[in-house]
């Protein structure tokens, strides 16, 4: 017997004579992710690993100025490994945005359009924006943290989280482990700021846009909060580095 995928969005199945076999780190492989992948430090003491929209942007122009390579942890079985993690939900509005921005732009454009807060309700209906919450993850962007974390030993990790002074908690952490960097010549990527009709502009209106209809409807919160259990169950367990 033999099965014939010829569909991209497949390619982390294969098939042999009598089997189906998932192979987990091309999950996201079509959408452009390889679980496992970031960069190894120059010492290769130290790996960064990638999960998308955690400020990966940015931590990527920092290593990179460093000397860092792109790899994958797979190759580093002994390695002390650098993890950063997002309040699950802000990650989430972030990536449904990346998200539609790619796959379904016009989605973007209508709710950008300058509607009256009362009217977001409508405007998400009339969109079918209902069944985001029933599905919620869409790719790699709104996948749940703890997939990038399979097979990882955690007791490796450096644990780092998104906040307001996250990049300045990250030059302390890099410093403290010999690699001094100048943080401050680093400026944040994919900033929600900008001229009406701007990238940047879309993006801070869509996240208000998804904020507001999520604080207003406790049944979509209640859903990503229960679809995204793993994720704060870990960040509840963990000790995050702070700056000293």
């Amino acid at each position: 017997m033999k099965l014939d995928f010829n569909y991209k969005d497949l390619d982390f199945i294969s098939i042999d004579q009598n089997s189906v076999k998932i192979n987990q780190s091309r999950l996201w492989s079509n959408k452009g992710h390889t679980l496992g992948e970031g960069m190894i430090s120059p010492d290769f003491k130290y790996f960064y690993l990638n999960i998308p929209k955690n400020s990966t942007s940015t931590v990527k122009d920092i290593l990179v100025s460093l000397g860092w390579e792109f790899s994958n942890i797979t190759d580093y079985p002994d390695t002390e490994i650098i993890v950063v993690l997002r309040d699950p939900v802000d990650r989430w509005i972030s990536g449904i945005f990346e998200y539609l921005l790619m796959y379904h732009v016009k989605t973007i454009d209508t709710i950008c359009e300058p509607y009256n807060y009362d009217m977001w309700p409508v405007v998400g209906e009339r969109l079918g924006l209902s069944l985001i919450f029933e599905r919620i993850t869409f790719d790699d962007h709104t996948e749940r943290q703890c997939v990038f974390l399979q097979n990882i030993d955690l007791s490796r990790c450096h644990w780092l989280k998104i906040d307001k002074d996250f990049k300045q908690t990250l030059g302390d952490f890099l410093n403290t482990i010999g690699y001094t960097v100048d943080i401050a010549q680093f400026k944040n990527k994919n900033i929600s700021e900008g001229a009406f009709g701007t990238a940047g502009y879309k993006k801070k209106k869509a996240k208000e846009f998804f904020q507001y209809i999520i604080a207003n409807d406790p049944f979509k919160q209640y859903n990503l909060e229960q679809w995204f259990w793993c994720d704060y169950e870990l960040m509840n367990k963990l000790k995050f580095y702070e700056s000293r």
